[in-house]
């Protein structure tokens, strides 16, 4: 049976970070060579897209508590489907995350300042979200929906 009815057309991109303004990013494997990204979860009918965020991180990844951040970015998705990716920040709820907690999200997972990726000219997407964490941690983007295009 095909679960596609079991999702709208929505996801959510989140983006773990840490005290040290670092974020977690992974690589997808592909022909587009190596491309640091966020995960991407689908957000089912009538679930918000911080629950969906929350259902992921915490359910499949098996990450302790999470405060998900007011800030909320907003672009069409790449990947030819309909739909809208939202960009959201996640940390630890309190203190830090566990020490191994990037590999509950991929083995290929590495954390980044974005500094260390615009030096390195590394491949990131969605491509806004270096000037959106930049502006996150800068305090300079409003909370709330901004988009993103």
């Amino acid at each position: 049976m095909d679960d596609a009815h079991l999702y709208s057309r929505d996801v959510v991109r989140p983006v773990v970070i840490d005290s040290p303004q670092r974020l977690l990013l992974l690589i997808p494997s592909g022909p587009d060579g190596e491309i640091w990204t966020l995960p991407t979860v689908a957000v089912r009918p009538g679930e918000t897209i911080r629950r969906a965020a929350t259902r992921h991180l915490r359910g499949i990844c098996r990450l302790p508590p999470l405060r998900i951040s007011p800030l909320i970015g907003r672009l069409s998705r790449t990947d030819g489907a309909e739909g809208v990716q939202y960009v959201i920040v996640v940390r630890p709820a309190s203190g830090s995350w566990p020490s191994a907690m990037r590999f509950a999200i991929a083995p290929e997972a590495c954390w980044w300042t974005t500094a260390a990726l615009r030096s390195d000219r590394a491949q990131v997407e969605p491509a806004e979200l270096l000037d959106f964490m930049d502006g996150y941690w800068d305090g300079w983007l409003p909370d709330g929906e901004i988009s993103l295009e």
